[in-house]
């Protein structure tokens, strides 16, 4: 979808790296067309049900226990980027 990179390069880090922050990019973009907020939850949300049912509210239930688990995380690197910047002061 965001390469004509072949398949067998999955593996290498760097071109997976690559073409996960591409579908990033799409996934906030499309949030943010469709009026939702590009927030961890919901990037987590479309990431694991499809854009489409993240956006029409069509999302599983265990899509919603991935995104909030993900939030859940998203909080946790968050809190602790700004402890270390903190005490690095």
């Amino acid at each position: 979808m965001h390469t004509r990179v072949p398949f067998a390069h999955a593996l290498n880090r760097s071109v997976s790296d690559e073409i996960a922050v591409q579908h990033y990019e799409w996934l906030k973009r499309g949030l943010e067309t469709a009026g939702r907020p590009a927030t961890p939850y919901y990037i987590a949300l479309a990431w694991n049900s499809g854009l489409g049912a993240a956006t029409r509210g069509r999302a599983p239930r265990v899509a919603h226990d991935y995104a909030q688990r993900a939030a859940n995380l998203a909080l946790e690197f968050e809190r602790n980027s700004t402890r270390r910047i903190a005490d690095a002061r």
